[in-house]
């Protein structure tokens, strides 16, 4: 067994955690992808939930642990997003400084795209990412393993399971994610550096731009989406992933003062 997951899955032993399960399986080496947006309560009774939900829209809150409350920009950092869903396809949304900053991520499955969008002070842009396009945007390293525990938990009203991804670089420490197979999406985190993990992700952190985001569903709507969620948004000048990359850089980078 290789060292790096060896020593990953003693110290989730020694720190208490529960029931491992034994067959968790060695990820092959992969593209890492992100979100964008970027890019899912409390008891476990889920009797009243549908058999599954195909259709809807997952709110986030959004967190940022490693920059300071009182910095200059933190009141314009976003407070939350939303994901909607329906047919394969997903758009992730979210807007900060009362508005003057917005990203949209429409997310088409079948074709393995990401139109990502941005909007600042009156500067529209988009650009098409494809799979490989999707590395520049999160610093999140490649796992090896993923190991899937019994640990369960409620989430914005919904079951969830818990998962660790481990990493072969021994001071990167393992990632948690909470996930939840009440929702019916065809393998909804291509895109993200959680593609492995076989449902909706309900609580769980991304790199960005070398900012980390922590994401925690705080509401699920389910029901009929709107449709234009998943076209190009009207008015944004189409540009190549890297021109797209340079000015989230710059933007991001401001909240980080």
């Amino acid at each position: 067994m290789n060292k790096g997951m060896q020593r990953n899955r003693n110290h989730l032993r020694n720190r208490g955690e529960p029931n491992l399960m034994p067959h968790s399986r060695i990820i092959p080496k992969m593209t890492t992808l992100l979100v964008g947006s970027v890019l899912l309560g409390s008891g476990c009774g889920h009797s009243f939930l549908p058999a599954s939900i195909t259709e809807g829209v997952i709110e986030y809150k959004m967190t940022f642990p490693d920059l300071d409350p009182n910095g200059l920009m933190s009141g314009m950092l976003p407070e939350k997003s939303e994901l909607s869903f329906a047919d394969g396809q997903q758009s992730m949304d979210l807007s900060a400084g009362m508005g003057i900053f917005r990203t949209s991520m429409v997310i088409n499955t079948p074709a393995q795209e990401v139109d990502y969008h941005m909007s600042i002070m009156g500067k529209s842009l988009f650009a098409k990412y494809g799979p490989r396009d999707l590395e520049a945007i999160d610093s999140t390293p490649e796992p090896i393993s993923v190991l899937y525990t019994n640990s369960v938990d409620t989430i914005a009203g919904y079951p969830c399971k818990k998962a660790y991804l481990v990493y072969e670089n021994m001071d990167q420490p393992e990632a948690e994610v909470w996930y939840t197979d009440a929702i019916t999406m065809s393998t909804p985190n291509w895109y993200t550096p959680y593609k492995e993990i076989p449902g909706v992700l309900m609580r769980y952190e991304v790199m960005q731009h070398h900012i980390r985001i922590r994401m925690e569903a705080s509401s699920v709507k389910p029901g009929p989406v709107d449709k234009a969620k998943f076209k190009l948004r009207p008015g944004h000048e189409e540009v190549s992933p890297a021109v797209l990359d340079h000015e989230l850089e710059e933007v991001l980078g401001t909240f980080n003062q």
